[in-house]
């Protein structure tokens, strides 16, 4: 579900339990072309960093945060991943 978090909510936030140094966060978009996946992937990695999705695991005390970007376009998707 939706997790507030920095300036707004993400899509996703994953804590995991058996890594308290560790946290994920997901931002999923919609392109309305396959050849728009490229941009759409950017653009929530974007959003991730621009609203902070990141400071409710670093407040939580994880420092190793990966940053997934997501699109999908019909039945196709493309992901990119970066560590924050």
């Amino acid at each position: 579900s939706n997790a507030e978090a920095g300036e707004g909510f993400s899509d996703i936030l994953i804590e995991p339990r058996r890594n308290l140094n560790m946290g994920i966060v997901i931002e999923i978009k919609y392109a309305p072309t396959f050849r728009a996946l490229d941009e759409a992937c950017a653009k929530a990695m974007e959003q991730i960093k621009a609203r902070g999705y990141d400071e409710r695991l670093r407040e939580d005390g994880r420092e190793d945060i990966l940053a997934y970007g997501i699109a999908f376009n019909k039945k196709r998707c493309k992901a990119v991943c970066e560590r924050l």
